[in-house]
């Protein structure tokens, strides 16, 4: 919805979604859940070992590489 704001009306993607106006409007002032955060670190991680091993790891030896950086 944020990225069409321009495009529609607010009030007329709630409706379509089922979101109230105000619930939108509080989730976009909401600050990013420590999950959120978290996973984001994870991403970052997962993609600095895909580039370092030249995108030739695969999921388990990638898993490894995490726990043995402490994740």
């Amino acid at each position: 919805m944020k990225d069409h704001q321009g495009e529609f009306v607010v009030k007329k993607m709630c409706q379509v979604f089922e979101v109230s106006r105000s619930t939108y409007y509080d989730w976009l002032t909401r600050k990013p859940s420590r999950l959120t955060c978290e996973n984001e670190v994870l991403k970052a991680e997962i993609i600095a070992i895909h580039q370092l091993n030249k995108g030739r790891l695969g999921s388990p030896k990638t898993t490894f590489e995490l726990i043995d950086r402490g994740f």
